[in-house]
Parts: structure tokens; C-alpha cells; sequence
């Protein structure tokens, strides 16, 4: 929780997180008793899902309440770093996005087929999922290729994002030990690759849903602010396994056994809700942020439907806690990378 708090020892970091967690479940179930709902009355999924909400809350509450101490992270240190973080996105983004351009231009610099292959390859693999799924295990989502696509675009931004971040320092080396950059400015250069290439995934995506005469809903509108919400977890989840990754060699191994599980958890190739029993499918989807969001995505492109409001502000509010605190460590441990280096 108190990530930056130097003061603060272990105990005490859990100490406050215990009473957070049963402040604001205690709040939630007077609120349902008010309401004439018993705990006792309530179904598993709901009793899974208020303790989850509660552990959330009970680790983003104390970082605003941080920012009112009165010592050296007082509210003015927020703001000064607030104002840093802004201000080296703008210098910076320039750079970020002409690195991205040159990164774009070298992959494709010595194929035959140049930028087709960003229409290829993600098409390509669509093909044989939708085969091994749709075929062999008798997949029946409707329009199956379409949903298998979304899920493969919005996990490959995921996935590789967060793996290219772990060495994203060392691999910079030279850039990191002679100039000066913001550390998280390298990998926003990246995610801008990934980004535009998820994006020529979707201009895909659009061309499929004509083909399948996909009826469109008002509530495609959704679909930026959900892959806008996907990029800023990604960002924030990348910042703190980059820093992590400057000290941890071993933590590209453990990164990438990791994301193989979640790929599988996320219901990439299926539906996370409708695959697992109740109520345990429903609570993994909305409780694993790639999850809800490929879903979240298939609904509104998909089926018209409107997304989870609670769930996309849960998300949205713990992305900006997870940036927050990966740009402050960032810039706290900055000058030692060049040493570990």
C-alpha cells in the first residue's frame, strides 16, 4: 500500500490495510442491511464479490489518504510530482512517439510484404484459433472469429507490453547512462507500437463485423474509453515490472510463465462466465481487469450491450493508483538505475 513510505514498516503497512478492508466491507454490508439484504441471505457470488470490493478499496483509500500527511509526502509534494509527471509526458511525448515511428519502420524495413504483416499475422492466428475452438471444441459464442479476435488484439497488447517492459531499462542502456529521460517515457514508446498495431487489428475487426452483418448499437461508442482504460492498467502494470525488472534478472522468466496462465484465465480464446461454474466464472471475469475488459469489448462491439459502470470505475480509478505510484517510485529510484547498470 505505502509503496513510497520508507517510514512506514511491514506491520503497520498490513495493519492499516486489515482495517481499510473492514471498514469498507462494514460499510457496504450496513449499506445492504439498510436495505433489508441479510449476509446470510446474500449468494456466494455477491459474498466473493463485496470482499473483493472491499480489499480494493482498502488498498486505494490509504493512497489518498497519503496525500493529506502533513510530513515529507505532503499534499504539495503530490502535486509537485503531479506537475513533473505532466509536464516530462509533454516534453517527452515527442520523442516517445518519433522512437515509436522508427520502431515501426525497422520491423517491416527488410520484408517483402512491409506493413501487411501487421494484417497478416494477427488474421493468420485468428484463422487457427477459430479452428481449434470453433471446430474441434465446438465453441457456439456468435461470431465466433470476430470474438476470437478481440480477445487476441486486446491480450497481445497486454502481453506484450508488460514482457517487453521488464528489460525495457537494460535494453535501453546506453540511452539510460548518457542521457536523461523519464524511465516510463521509454516504455510509453513501446506501448505506442503496440498500440498502433492493436488499432490496425480493429480496422480489421470493423471490416469482419460488415462481413457478418454485426448490428451495430450506440453502445460501440464504449469501445475507446474501454481500450483507453486497457492501455492506462498496462501502463500503470508495465511502469512497476520495469522498475522491478532493473533489479530482478530473473523477472522476465517469472513474467512470462505468468502471462501463459493469465492468457488462459482471461477467456482470450472463450468466455470466462459462461465456461467456469457459476459463480465463480462471473467473479474471475469481473476480478481480473484483462478479463472484464476483452469481455466488456465483445459485448459492446458484439452484442450491444452496455458494460459493467461499477466495474469500469473500479478499473479506471485502480489504473491511475497503479500509474500514480509507479511514476513516483520511478522517480525516487531513477538515478540508481545507472548504478545497477
Amino acid at each position: 500500500m505505502y509503496i513510497n513510505y520508507s517510514h512506514m514498516n511491514c506491520k503497520k503497512k498490513i495493519i492499516y490495510f486489515f482495517i481499510y478492508a473492514v471498514l469498507i466491507n462494514g460499510i457496504t454490508l450496513f449499506a445492504a442491511y439498510c436495505k433489508g439484504i441479510q449476509f446470510d441471505d446474500m449468494a456466494l457470488s455477491y459474498r466473493i464479490k463485496y470482499i473483493f470490493f472491499g480489499g480494493m478499496l482498502g488498498m486505494i483509500m490509504p493512497f489518498f489518504g497519503c496525500l493529506l500527511e502533513k510530513d515529507k509526502h505532503s499534499l504539495s509534494a503530490k502535486n509537485l510530482y503531479t506537475k513533473r509527471l505532466i509536464n516530462d509526458v509533454r516534453k517527452y511525448f515527442s520523442y516517445a512517439t518519433y522512437s515509436a515511428r522508427s520502431d515501426l519502420k525497422s520491423e517491416v524495413a527488410n520484408s517483402y510484404l512491409d506493413w501487411l504483416w501487421w494484417l497478416i499475422e494477427p488474421f493468420c492466428t485468428m484463422l487457427i484459433y477459430t479452428l481449434i475452438f470453433g471446430v474441434v471444441f465446438q465453441a457456439s459464442e456468435p461470431f465466433f472469429p470476430i470474438f476470437i479476435f478481440i480477445g487476441i488484439t486486446m491480450w497481445g497488447f497486454f502481453a506484450r507490453s508488460i514482457s517487453g517492459s521488464v528489460n525495457m531499462v537494460r535494453m535501453n542502456r546506453e540511452i539510460v547512462t548518457k542521457v536523461y529521460i523519464p524511465k516510463y517515457i521509454l516504455l510509453l514508446s513501446k506501448m505506442l507500437v503496440n498500440g498502433f498495431k492493436a488499432l490496425v487489428s480493429f480496422g480489421i475487426v470493423v471490416l469482419m463485423m460488415v462481413v457478418f452483418q454485426v448490428k451495430l448499437t450506440v453502445n460501440i461508442l464504449w469501445a475507446f474509453p474501454v481500450f483507453l482504460i486497457l492501455f492506462l492498467f498496462t501502463f500503470g502494470m508495465g511502469i512497476l515490472t520495469m522498475h522491478y525488472g532493473v533489479y530482478v534478472s530473473d523477472l522476465g522468466y517469472i513474467t512470462g510463465i505468468v502471462l501463459n496462465m493469465l492468457m488462459y484465465l482471461t477467456g482470450t480464446f472463450y468466455s470466462v462466465a459462461k465456461r467456469i461454474p457459476e459463480p465463480f466464472g462471473v467473479l474471475l471475469e469481473k476480478c481480473n481487469p484483462i478479463a472484464f475488459l476483452i469481455s466488456t469489448m465483445r459485448d459492446v462491439l458484439l452484442y450491444g450491450k452496455a458494460p459493467d459502470f461499477e466495474m469500469i470505475s473500479v478499473w479506471t480509478v485502480i489504473s491511475v493508483v497503479l500509474i500514480a505510484l509507479g511514476t513516483l517510485t520511478v522517480y525516487k529510484n531513477e538515478n540508481a538505475y545507472v548504478k545497477v547498470l
